[in-house]
Formats: structure tokens, C-alpha cells, sequence
């Protein structure tokens, strides 16, 4: 959610006249990928928690979820989850969390549709491709919801007595 707020005073010799104009901006997509930003992260905190990093980063592969995750995705993921987390804080950084959700799909459909010699070598299964394709489309899905403006504006004017000291 951002906001924004906008001050404006005029005096003239008999009124003072000052107007704030106020916008509210807030877009649902930023829970969206918040969320999804969230679940790569602790997934991925899991999987290298569990795997270790101190040796081969492809094995030994651990479940999480029914899935196969190495410690390499799991840096992916905690990656990933980062940079949609920094991405969901503001509505300004939502086409940075279209792009993370794009390359995840991508990763994902690569991952999904590979061999089983580049599964050994990643330390992980289809099924896990399929799981960060998805989350992928989430947060792309995230990024294209558009985002609600409130705006007011408030104008208030006061009269001078006598004149004021200068």
C-alpha cells in the first residue's frame, strides 16, 4: 500500500486558504505475491536446513511436500521468495515481481520436462518443476492485478480578523 499526500497554502491579505489532497494506492497482488513469496522462502529454508550446503549442493536430495528438493533449489527458492517478498513491499516493484513469476514458469517447465540424467544433476524430480511453475504463475498472476486508487481532497479556508502581523 502506498500513500501519498499533497499540501497546498495560499494567503491573501484577508484568507488563508490550504487544501491537502490525499491518494491511497493498494493492489490485492502484493498479498498475492507476498504470499507466494513466503512459501518459496520457508520451503526453501527447509530444504537447505535439511540438506546442508557444506558438500555437493545436488545431493543429498531431501521431501518437503511430497517433493524432491536439493540444497541448490532450495537456494533457488530461498532466492526466489526473497526477491517477491522486497517485490510485494511496493506497487512500484510489481512488474520485478511479473519478471521473477515469468523466470520461475520458465525454470519450472525446464525443470518439469527434463531429463532424468539433468534431474540427477539438479537433485530433484518433475513434480518439483511443476511446484515452482505454479508458484511461478501466482506471482505473475500477482503482478497483473490491477491496483485500487482512493483519492480525496479536503479544502478548508479561514478568515483573518484583523489583519496579520508580518
Amino acid at each position: 500500500m502506498s500513500s501519498y499526500e499533497h499540501r497546498d497554502v495560499v494567503d491573501t491579505p484577508q484568507t488563508r486558504t490550504s487544501a491537502v489532497a490525499r491518494s491511497r494506492r493498494f493492489s490485492p497482488g502484493q498479498l498475492l505475491t507476498g504470499a507466494v513469496g513466503v512459501v518459496l522462502l520457508l520451503v526453501g529454508i527447509v530444504a537447505v536446513t535439511r540438506t546442508g550446503i557444506d558438500g555437493s549442493l545436488n545431493t543429498p536430495p531431501t521431501d518437503i511436500f511430497g517433493l524432491a528438493h536439493s540444497a541448490l533449489i532450495g537456494l533457488v527458492e530461498i532466492v526466489a521468495g526473497l526477491l517477491l517478498l522486497v517485490s510485494s513491499a511496493s506497487i512500484a516493484a510489481r512488474p520485478f515481481a511479473g519478471f521473477i513469476g515469468v523466470v520461475l514458469v520458465i525454470g519450472g517447465i525446464v525443470v518439469a520436462a527434463s531429463t532424468g540424467k539433468l534431474l540427477l544433476d539438479l537433485g530433484t524430480e518433475q513434480a518439483t518443476g511443476w511446484f515452482l511453475a505454479v508458484m511461478g504463475g501466482i506471482a505473475l498472476l500477482g503482478a497483473m492485478v490491477p491496483t485500487f486508487i482512493r483519492s480525496d481532497r479536503e479544502v478548508t479556508s479561514e478568515r483573518y480578523v484583523d489583519h496579520p502581523v508580518a
